[in-house]
């Protein structure tokens, strides 16, 4: 099996993952997330790198499911005054990136990630049609292109965006569904 980095935001989120899966807390937010992948990656040196943990959804994904997501973009950046599209940014070699491309190309799914919780920003989350959101993943994948390693994105999601869950309520979704989460990451595992 590949040398796998399963990157979550708390420990609750791997809390029995067991395996041969390395493991990694990165904190709350795309900027912890990107900081401790990468000096993880470099440490390690994992070939594939999966932000996992919870997202919320965009309402037409249940809660309770697990997904795999194809497309993480973010609306953290804006370099409209370069005339790029919101959530668009210029990496190191001078090339636009407006999205993150993971490794599953089959979901079609849209994964908005944002160091801004939610409820605070839901218009302009919406003006990206994403399926769920999270604060994590986007961080993760930037760790992962600037190594040039596959990168996946697969989160539980713990509530609906605008239903006004409570911590309380995503920690149950959590403790309840993260089997399911595990079971994911090792058929990913296996499939590598």
């Amino acid at each position: 099996m590949k040398k796998i980095l399963v990157v979550a935001s708390d420990k609750a989120e791997i809390k029995g993952l067991g395996g041969d899966f390395l493991t990694l807390v990165s904190g709350v937010g795309p900027i912890f997330a990107a900081a401790r992948a990468s000096g993880e990656i470099v440490k390690t040196g994992a070939e594939v790198v999966v932000s996992v943990g919870t997202c919320g959804s965009m309402g037409r994904i249940k809660r309770g499911e697990v997904v795999s997501f194809s497309t993480v973009v973010t609306p953290d950046q804006d370099l409209s005054a370069m005339h790029l599209s919101l959530g668009a940014t210029i990496d190191w070699n001078r090339s636009t990136i407006k999205e993150l491309r993971t490794a599953d190309r089959k979901s079609g799914l849209t994964l908005l990630s944002s160091g801004t919780f939610t409820s605070s920003y839901r218009d302009v989350f919406s003006s990206f049609s994403p399926d769920c959101v999270d604060m994590e993943a986007y961080g993760v994948g930037v760790a992962a292109l600037s190594f040039g390693i596959p990168f996946y994105a697969i989160k539980l999601v713990s509530d609906i965006v605008g239903d006004h869950s409570t911590v309380g309520d995503i920690s149950f979704s959590m403790r309840e569904g993260r089997e399911h989460l595990f079971e994911a990451l090792r058929a990913l595992g296996d499939s590598l």
